[in-house]
């Protein structure tokens, strides 16, 4: 599931999976910063598909470079009909067409003002 979640960033599937699913989406987005040989040989365990490995060392690797955690969001959205499975919705933060907007990342008071400045303006998705 968690390639299924890089590949299409939002995917619907029941309460008790997204809370599974956060934990190892979280845990390949922070390997993937480390971009390096062993970083992608501890993804490949993990991910499943050269496109996905791909996109996951370029694109959200690149999008996640300064927040230091969170990058899942779980929203509930009610009952499967069927079975009366609760539902949710994971999807990865700060990505165009997202659910709700996040949350900017918490900065560091002891860096200087200069450095807060430039982790906050690097945080900004481009419009």
């Amino acid at each position: 599931m968690v390639s299924q979640l890089l590949r299409y960033e939002r995917i619907e599937t029941t309460v008790a999976k997204a809370k599974e699913l956060r934990r190892l989406a979280d845990k390949v987005v922070t390997i993937a910063k480390e971009n390096n040989l062993h970083a992608r040989r501890k993804a490949a365990e993990i991910v499943r598909g050269d496109d996905v490995m791909h996109k996951l060392f370029t694109e959200i690797a690149e999008r996640y470079k300064h927040r230091q955690g969170g990058y899942t969001r779980v929203l509930q959205t009610g009952q499967r009909p069927n079975d009366a499975a609760h539902m949710a919705v994971i999807e990865y933060i700060d990505r165009p067409g997202e659910m709700r907007p996040a949350r900017p990342p918490k900065v560091n008071p002891l860096l200087p003002q200069a450095a807060q400045a430039a982790v906050r303006s690097a945080e900004q998705p481009p419009r």
